[in-house]
């Protein structure tokens, strides 16, 4: 029986030995695929996480055009007055003509007509003057603060005099 006994002893060593290594074997497989798993989830992370952070850099540049956008719309919407105020547009000419040493001949208007978010107002304004005055008085009128755009010039010179007389056909808005 003693020797039953140590077969038996030694089959149970041998099984448990059998058990405790597959047990590793079976863990170390699991381990791997995990890790492996861990490894592939890590690199779709950092894919994701690089994915986002330029979707910021790109998000931060469109907001940043955005606000220039804004900018130069309030910027002109300041310009472009609610009323038309031809009254004031005539009163800055008047002081830029009399500024320049120029004589208004003529200033006047058509009705406004509609324009996307604006309504245009045809302006003609006539002057008579010396050439580098009205030129200076062109200058003066691209830069007021409100939108005025030239769309014809004409100047002509006077017949035996040093003075020239302009036309200025140009585009007021209004909003």
């Amino acid at each position: 029986m003693n020797l039953n006994m140590r077969a038996v002893d030694m089959a149970c060593i041998l099984l448990l030995v059998v058990a405790v290594a597959a047990g590793g074997f079976f863990l170390q497989q699991n381990f791997s695929h995990h890790s492996s798993h861990v490894k592939l989830e890590k690199e779709e992370l950092s894919t994701q996480e690089n994915s986002l952070n330029l979707a910021v850099e790109k998000l931060a540049k469109l907001e940043s055009q955005f606000k220039e956008q804004e900018d130069r719309v309030l910027e002109l919407n300041k310009r472009v007055p609610k009323a038309p105020g031809m009254g004031d547009l005539l009163s800055q000419v008047h002081g830029l003509v009399k500024q320049r040493n120029i004589n208004l001949i003529d200033f006047n208007h058509k009705p406004a007509q509609g324009f996307e978010r604006y309504k245009l107002i045809p302006v003609q304004v006539i002057v008579k003057g010396d050439f580098l005055n009205i030129y200076r008085l062109i200058h003066d009128l691209e830069t007021l603060n409100r939108v005025l755009i030239f769309e014809k010039i004409m100047i002509k010179k006077q017949d035996g005099k040093n003075l020239c007389q302009a036309t200025f056909m140009a585009s007021v808005f209004q909003q």
